[in-house]
């Protein structure tokens, strides 16, 4: 068996915290995992991306063309991954956009959802977009979108969901039971797509 998520965004969206989850469920899994994170400027809202790799793999990081679930938390960052996304693969699009200073003075440059959508479908990648921040604050918790984000990707990649739950009690210091909520509602969302 082999899985290779590959998560992108900007500092202060939990990519991070993201990637540990994964990594952890692997393990507790007793599965052979590689971890690499890519943090810069995260602290100044900068770019973040962290690769996970769970199975029989050789390396940190994820070679091109080869990543089973790309999610992007934030849309203009997630065109940096283009080159890993697997044909085939899964690319979860969270809605949120964030402008970079040189765009806010130029909003009409960032990239259009249906030029976004284009590029990752000539990659050969499966689309599915989704409103984390809109569940996060359904459940009452607005910084929860990664945590939205992880049960879209549970399902989508069968990871055993009380599993998941546990590891998250472990993980979340705060807000415990808003954080789980999050999480269901993103696995219940993905539950209403094709798998």
């Amino acid at each position: 068996m082999e899985n290779n998520f590959y998560l992108i965004g900007v500092g202060g969206q939990g990519v991070i915290r993201l990637g540990q989850i994964i990594t952890e469920y692997g393990l507790k899994k007793g599965e052979k995992v590689k971890f690499f994170k890519e943090v810069g400027m995260a602290q100044r809202g900068g770019p973040v991306h962290c690769e996970v790799r769970i199975g029989n793999v050789f390396g940190s990081r994820i070679p091109p063309l080869s990543s089973d679930i790309i999610v992007v938390m934030e849309l203009s960052e997630g065109l940096k991954s283009l080159e890993f996304v697997k044909p085939g693969g899964t690319v979860i699009l969270n809605r949120k956009r964030i402008y970079p200073i040189d765009m806010m003075a130029h909003p009409e440059k960032y990239p259009k959802n249906e030029e976004i959508t284009r590029l990752f479908k000539e990659a050969r990648a499966k689309v599915i977009w989704i409103d984390a921040g809109e569940i996060a604050s359904e459940v009452g918790l607005p910084i929860t979108e990664n945590v939205v984000l992880l049960g879209t990707l549970s399902f989508i990649s069968s990871f055993d969901k009380e599993f998941v739950i546990n590891i998250l009690k472990k993980h979340i210091p705060r807000e415990l039971e808003k954080n789980i909520a999050a999480f269901c509602a993103g696995y219940k969302t993905a539950e209403g797509m094709d798998k």
